[in-house]
């Protein structure tokens, strides 16, 4: 019932499909029919084959007689029409003739997918081709092939004298696909036609006949070039498919019965028949082809190197006797590939056992072992890294192959091991002038309390990407090498080397030395760290003889010699590896190695730097700190020490002052009473290296943040009020009053001149007694010689200075001030602008201590002045800042001084003016003290004509304007407003003041400081410019902004 009803659903279209076949030539759509007709069956044919059995041989054989009428008029139907044709014989292949294919329609089925496979429409027949034309008749071919094999008569008849000639013709074709076609599908359906080929012939003879043609293809396909790309998936189907071929022919199992030479029957040439002969012969063109095959091991994608592994695996395990001369590059290539196939690969273990089992293959293996490391320094001064990688590669996994059998690791892989590490080192010998080109002035942050913790190195940077793999494969190397009991003996004789050769072989040697010795440590920890038998621990004394070796480089006694930061680096290393070994038991030694690691906190290196911080977290951890800052803190002794040697040997080299800096930070104003001699050594550095600005410039750095750290002291913590002001302007009542005690002094001491005795000189003071005595003898007055010192006068008590605030601090932030005077002068811009921030910061903290700060001033002053007048405006500006903490500070003591440099200021005043752009015609001002008396005396024309300041004065500054001239207007307007608010100055300067400052005395902060000193001059300034702006006449009464409400003025 089934098969009727699958017959109703197939003869419509099959009748419709040779109707349209029939009229193909008469119909104008015949070519559209066509092709509608061929995808209606199609369809019907998917639909019908999703059944099980649901079309047998009798139903194919009926729907294949319209599919062939229209394949004998192939030249004449379009492409479309034929693919349609193959995809419906392929349904056909799968379901009906699955295993009952007649032999002869098997034939002609053979020759027609040869001709649609055919690239060139010319070749094949038809009218036109394309690629999925080919796509599907090789697909057709692979279908066939398998029915073929399903049966042993397909088999047989497959390779019949009859079908030879056209199998042959078809591999033919095949392989040209394979080889010559561009499209990846076709090369990819190629390679599936010879799989299914291979496997389908089962006459051995036979199929070696086409050994040579298939392996000649394969290699060609498979070996890397530029211009031969297949996509990875054609070589995963080529090596699986030689991994089948040689198998079947080259199997050990194959060739066991082989005969010496070859039958007479084979001479004819029209057979293949297999001998020791032909074997040999094979066996030399297979080693060639295997030469380019094996390239693919370092192919990038992993389903390659895993086909490649497969092929492999099977000539070793396989065809060990056919292809004995094979087995070595096979081997190496099984040693590249091990362990890249991820965490569950079985290749190292599949090896290990081999070569358990094969004691010719472990020699072999053993063998090339040797000639890898005595190529190892020649192949590590070529320019090719993927090269130097591998042999590296090739060595470590051997290593781990042989780890549970001695293998002989003598001097040779010592000294070969520090060449090649070192033809590394020598070809990266320009990195430290492209690593430091980045210098830095300032300590790393990373010592800051909350700041996140690196506890690893990372590894040493090099100037290609390239060479740093290269250092990573050497690690893996040395990982594999510490795991023998080789290792120790050949860190020994690494390690008695270290000072001999040259910079790259010492620099390999040392760091061969510490990454072997720290694996060493890892995978085999020495039994005498859990028992102590009392012996010596061959790795703590390799450990300490590194150690003593690196303390030698951090601490080099000629300081001129210049080494690369790599083996600081490395020495850095050595430091955490022992105090990590020593645990709290390595805090003594922190005398001698904490600045050391300090001192590398201040390189330009960045790479350095992560290393000295690196290695600072883990001895803080070792010796049970909580953080590196914590570890620094509680040895701040020892680095104080260091650094205060270091300047006093002469030694300037600027990591010194930045460790020192980094010191103050993270100790805070408690640290600053100890550094008194170390100041001296700055200043003592300062003296003999003062031309060199840069210098001096770090130097006073360091001293600037020792003054930012001082003023932090609670003793010298800043009131919120100024201690300073003008005296109060002097009233009628108070001249009165001192003309009136000034003439009661006079009398009292007419008074007193009248009751003095008349006689000699008085040898002791006067009493009350002796003055009343009328018979007073001046000579009774001598006290006797031998009389008691009690008894003797004694002079009287003097009122003692009150000490500064915090004595240490404050001489110390007195010390660095005073020492700003000598460098002031200096031709560095950016050093005269540290120095001026500097007094910034201690001139408010000095100021507590007046018979101390009042002679700072006196020293300063001749150095500041000058400075007014400097070129660079931000240094005027700062200037003006300083001298105005010093009249907000010092207040009647600078009056003198900036009565004397009154004139260098009204030139800068004008300078800046002019600069302004805002210059308008002379103001008349004014010089007379405006008192509140004198406002009757404002009219219209009794205007005084008296003018004490002659320049332009700048109202509110532009839209835009130059950013030095800002600077420089802002400055003077704080300076003057302190001037007019702390310094006693003559009523006639304050009315220049009142002249230069008029455009900003709406400004609260101006108009502040100026009522201060006058509050009527300013309401008079501001009258004045209300009414010039208003400009009415008349008996008006205006209201002036600014003065107190109800007040007015009414012209007459």
């Amino acid at each position: 019932m089934q098969r009727q009803q699958v017959f109703a659903q197939l003869k419509p279209p099959c009748i419709q499909l040779l109707h349209v076949t029939a009229t193909l030539a008469q119909s104008p759509n015949g070519r559209k029919d066509l092709v509608e007709a061929l995808s209606k069956l199609h369809n019907i044919l998917q639909t019908v084959a999703a059944k099980p059995a649901a079309i047998d041989s009798r139903l194919a054989e009926y729907v294949f007689v319209p599919i062939s009428q229209v394949l004998r008029i192939s030249q004449a139907v379009p492409v479309r029409a034929l693919e349609l044709c193959l995809e419906c014989i392929s349904v056909l292949l799968r379901t009906g003739w699955a295993g009952s294919l007649a032999p002869e329609l098997s034939g002609q089925l053979l020759i027609l997918f040869t001709f649609m496979a055919k690239p060139s429409s010319t070749e094949s027949g038809v009218a036109a081709s394309s690629e999925e034309l080919q796509t599907l008749a090789l697909k057709c071919t692979t279908e066939l092939f398998n029915q073929a094999s399903g049966t042993v008569q397909g088999k047989q008849q497959l390779t019949a004298t009859a079908n030879i000639p056209a199998l042959g013709e078809s591999v033919l074709v095949v392989l040209e696909c394979l080889t010559d076609a561009k499209s990846n599908s076709v090369r990819l359906q190629a390679a599936a036609v010879i799989a299914a080929l291979v496997t389908a012939v089962e006459d051995k003879d036979a199929l070696a006949n086409f050994l040579p043609r298939i392996t000649s293809s394969l290699t060609k396909i498979l070996t890397p070039s530029s211009t031969n790309r297949p996509s990875f998936r054609v070589l995963e189907r080529g090596l699986d498919i030689m991994s089948i071929l040689f198998l079947r022919l080259l199997g050990d199992q194959a060739i066991r019965d082989l005969p010496k030479t070859s039958p007479e029957a084979s001479k004819d040439g029209e057979k293949t028949v297999r001998s020791v002969s032909w074997l040999q012969a094979t066996a030399s063109q297979i080693k060639i082809a295997l030469g380019n095959v094996l390239k693919l091991r370092n192919h990038d994608k992993t389903e390659v190197r895993q086909a490649l592994l497969r092929l492999c695996t099977t000539i070793i395990q396989e065809c060990r006797t056919s292809l004995a001369d094979c087995v070595g590059m096979v081997v190496e290539t099984m040693v590249i590939l091990a362990g890249r196939g991820g965490p569950h690969d079985t290749v190292e273990d599949d090896l290990r056992m081999m070569l358990a089992t094969d004691e010719k293959l472990s020699d072999l293996l053993r063998e090339r072992l040797h000639g890898w490391i005595i190529s190892l320094p020649r192949l590590m001064q070529s320019k090719n890294d993927t090269g130097r990688r591998q042999v590296i590669h090739q060595i470590s996994t051997t290593l781990r192959l042989f780890n549970e059998d001695q293998v002989l690791l003598d001097d040779l892989l010592a000294e070969n091991l520090r060449d090649g590490v070192s033809a590394v080192f020598k070809d990266s010998k320009d990195t430290e002038s492209i690593v430091e080109a980045t210098p830095t002035t300032a300590i790393d942050q990373q010592l800051i309390p909350g700041a996140p913790r690196s506890e690893s190195f990372e590894d040493l940077r090099f100037r290609l990407k390239g060479q740093d793999d290269t250092m990573k494969e050497f690690k893996v190397l040395l990982s594999e090498l510490a795991k023998s009991d080789s290792a120790v003996t050949i860190t020994q004789e690494l390690v008695n080397g270290l000072d001999f050769g040259t910079q790259e072989s010492r620099l390999a040697t040392l760091w061969i030395s510490v990454n072997l010795l720290r694996e060493a440590m890892t995978l085999n920890p020495s039994i005498d760290d859990f028992v102590d038998f009392g012996g010596s621990n061959p790795q703590e004394e390799l450990l300490d003889n590194l150690y003593a070796h690196s303390l030698t480089i951090l601490s080099p006694q000629d300081t001129t010699s210049t080494l690369p930061w790599h083996f600081q680096a490395l020495a850095l290393e050595v430091l955490a590896l022992q105090a990590s070994r020593y645990k709290i038991e390595f805090r003594p030694e922190l005398t001698e190695t904490l600045y050391p690691v300090l001192h590398c906190l201040g390189s330009a290196n960045p790479s350095l730097r992560n290393h000295a911080i690196t290695c600072l977290n883990i001895i803080a951890d070792s010796c049970g700190y909580a953080s590196a800052s914590e570890l620094v803190i509680a040895n701040v002794d020892y680095i104080v020490n260091a650094v205060g040697l270091r300047l006093s040997y002469g030694d300037v080299s600027p990591q010194a002052p930045q460790v020192l800096l980094m010191m103050m930070r993270l100790c805070g104003p408690s640290l600053l009473p100890y550094l008194d001699d170390l100041v001296g050594s700055i200043f003592g550095a300062l003296e003999r290296y003062h031309g060199y600005p840069k210098l001096v410039e770090l130097l006073f750095a360091v001293l600037k943040g020792m003054a930012e750290e001082g003023v932090k002291a609670p003793q010298l913590a800043l009131p919120s009020t100024s201690s300073s002001s003008p005296p109060p302007t002097p009233s009628h009542k108070d001249i009165l009053q001192q003309l009136q005690d000034l003439e009661s002094r006079a009398r009292q001491q007419d008074e007193d001149l009248e009751d003095l005795p008349r006689g000699a000189f008085p040898q002791q003071p006067w009493t009350a007694q002796s003055l009343s005595d009328e018979a007073f003898d001046p000579s009774s007055s001598i006290p006797e010689p031998d009389a008691p010192p009690d008894e003797q006068s004694q002079p009287p008590p003097k009122d003692e200075p009150p000490p500064p605030p915090a004595p240490a601090t404050f001489s110390l932030l007195l010390k660095i001030s005073s020492q700003t005077q000598h460098y002031l002068p200096s031709t560095s811009p950016s050093l005269r602008t540290s120095l001026l921030s500097l007094l910034q910061t201690t001139i408010p903290a000095l100021a507590k201590h007046e018979n101390s700060f009042l002679p700072l001033i006196n020293e300063l002053w001749p150095v500041l002045l000058p400075r007014l007048e400097d070129n660079e405006a931000y240094i005027v500006a700062n200037t003006l800042d300083v001298v105005a903490l010093l009249c907000e500070y010092a207040g009647a003591f600078m009056r003198s001084r900036i009565e004397g440099a009154w004139d260098v200021l009204k030139r800068l005043y004008r300078r800046t003016a002019q600069r302004a752009g805002q210059a308008g015609g002379l103001r008349q001002r004014h010089s007379t003290p405006t008192r509140l008396a004198e406002l009757s005396t404002i009219t219209g024309s009794g205007r005084s004509t008296a003018s004490s300041l002659s320049s332009p004065t700048p109202h509110l500054l532009g839209v835009y304007t130059a950013t030095p001239t800002k600077m420089l207007w802002e400055a003077l307007v704080r300076f003057l407003s302190k001037v007019a608010r702390y310094v006693p100055i003559s009523d006639e300067l304050f009315d220049e003041v009142l002249d230069m400052l008029e455009s900003v005395l709406d400004e609260p902060e101006v108009k502040e400081a100026l009522e201060k000193r006058n509050k009527d001059a300013v309401w008079l300034r501001l009258y004045r410019r209300s009414r010039d702006a208003a400009g009415e006449e008349g008996g008006l009464v205006r209201e002036v902004k600014g003065v107190e409400a109800g007040w007015g003025f009414v012209r007459v």
